[in-house]
């Protein structure tokens, strides 16, 4: 991902504790199942040690936009 795509996502910033609390709490219900769950963890985790953040599409967040998460700010 290149530099813009990091700035521009911050407008999207939503505040968790941690990155597993970022993940519980910004996700529609029943859109992650116990199933995928950790799978869906470990894919935010790479994210965030490879471009510094992650985020949560529109479809799949609970405020209907983007979210995104830049560690404990």
């Amino acid at each position: 991902m290149s530099e813009d795509l990091y700035r521009k996502f911050k407008r999207y910033i939503v505040h968790a504790e941690s990155l597993k609390e970022f993940c519980a709490m910004w996700h529609k219900p029943g859109i992650i199942n116990d199933f995928n769950r950790d799978a869906d963890y470990e894919g935010h985790k790479a994210d965030m040690e490879k471009y510094g953040f992650t985020f949560i599409p529109a479809s799949s967040s609970i405020t209907g936009r983007n979210v995104s998460y830049y560690g404990k700010v």
